[in-house]
């Protein structure tokens, strides 16, 4: 039987407002994690009244 663990990534937009997300550095977080052997499984946008405040990205792997 496979066994996973499972990992929740914040991530919060930057700037004035707080409605700037970098794809770049987004980017980096997901590609960092891929190389550790985890794969996205979900997102979730956390928005108030229609502005997004926080995303919660979700990851899971196989444990060996």
């Amino acid at each position: 039987m496979k066994r996973f663990e499972y990992k929740t990534v914040k991530v919060e937009p930057k700037g004035f407002w707080q409605t700037k997300l970098d794809p770049e550095e987004l980017d980096k977080i997901l590609n960092a994690l891929g190389q550790e052997g985890w794969e996205l499984v979900g997102m979730q946008d956390l928005a108030v009244s229609g502005t997004s405040w926080t995303f919660h990205y979700t990851f899971k792997r196989t444990l060996n």
